[in-house]
């Protein structure tokens, strides 16, 4: 009897020890993707309650962006829906999801990621690795800004500058434009400025945040998402089109 309990524990273990590989492998991270994304257990969860691990991979990878929904499956894992237009898998761990397909339908024409994601969903680049260019190109035109993040994406390069700013180059360190965490790949900005802002939305600027410096706001998909760049950082304010707040990003 003594020895039939080991066999079965060992046998228990092997089991686990495959289904461990198999969640490791492209066509684990496939099914597990699928899972998160079509779970009828999925439940909102801001940001803020999300595995630090999360957390500090979107700080590091997706500087440019922010969160815009973020869903949890229990015992799956998560689900965020980025800013800029990606969709990004993580397990309970907190590691990274990549889907590789090839797509079936499932996740509509685009894929679980969205349309327009890189195959590296950007790589972060140290920034003492900038290009000499690069680096030259800051010290001129942003004297006294300090880099703090950088990250390949498209083979472009995208960089934060304390204060903040983002800068994008191209992949011979040319610069190319300022961006914000506003741009997305596949949905135009329609600019909104002083003369078409809703006025409700003016008005809660300048009741909640009247030191704040206004950077940009656009108008795409039945929303207004408002930039802000406060005392403590960046502020991205998304309203609906009748002007009522619906969440809060920094």
């Amino acid at each position: 009897m003594k020895k039939l309990s080991w066999m079965i524990i060992g046998v228990v273990a092997l089991l686990l020890a495959a289904c461990n590989k198999n969640e490791n492998t492209p066509q684990g991270d496939d099914l597990l993707i699928l899972d998160i994304a079509t779970s009828a257990g999925r439940a909102m969860v801001e940001p803020n309650e999300l595995p630090e691990t999360i957390q500090a991979y979107v700080e590091d990878v997706y500087f440019d962006s922010y969160i815009e929904t973020a869903f949890r499956v229990p015992e799956r894992g998560y689900e965020l829906n980025m800013g800029c237009g990606d969709n990004l898998f993580f397990d309970r761990n907190g590691s990274p999801l990549r889907f590789r397909g090839p797509d079936d339908g499932r996740f509509g024409p685009d894929g679980p990621h969205g349309p327009c994601h890189p195959s590296d969903f950007g790589v972060v680049v140290r920034i003492e690795n900038l290009p000499a260019p690069i680096q030259a190109y800051i010290n001129e035109n942003y004297p006294g800004r300090e880099a703090a993040r950088a990250k390949r994406r498209d083979g472009n390069i995208i960089i934060l500058l304390r204060g903040p700013v983002l800068l994008l180059f191209d992949n011979q360190g040319n610069f190319v434009e300022e961006l914000t965490p506003l741009h997305q790949c596949f949905r135009p900005c329609r600019e909104v400025n002083d003369e078409n802002m809703p006025n409700a939305i003016a008005g809660y600027i300048e009741a909640n945040y009247p030191d704040a410096e206004f950077r940009k706001a656009c108008a795409r998909n039945g929303r207004v998402a408002v930039y802000l760049v406060g005392e403590n950082g960046r502020i991205i304010l998304i309203f609906d089109l009748a002007g009522n707040l619906l969440f809060v990003r920094e």
